[in-house]
């Protein structure tokens, strides 16, 4: 995993179940304004998917959330 990866992972982690709007990723980890168009969030998100979800297509862990951000979901949070 990149540094980057890690960090994402690590700020998911540590925010978990809650909802993250897509500026504050690129606020938090890139240090980007979060008014920047970029899909770099989306990129890094599928990246972790194909490295943790049993099936990337129907992510468990890594959830998108339509017209707020992402999620992570744990296995101890969805038992």
């Amino acid at each position: 995993m990149t540094k980057q990866e890690i960090k994402l992972l690590k700020y998911f982690v540590e925010n978990e179940g809650r909802v993250i709007p897509r500026s504050e990723l690129l606020e938090k980890i890139w240090g980007l304004p979060g008014h920047i168009n970029t899909r770099a969030p989306d990129q890094f998100i599928r990246r972790l998917r194909k490295t943790f979800e049993p099936d990337p297509a129907q992510p468990k862990y890594f959830l998108t959330i339509r017209d707020a951000g992402y999620r992570f979901v744990s296995d101890t949070e969805t038992s």
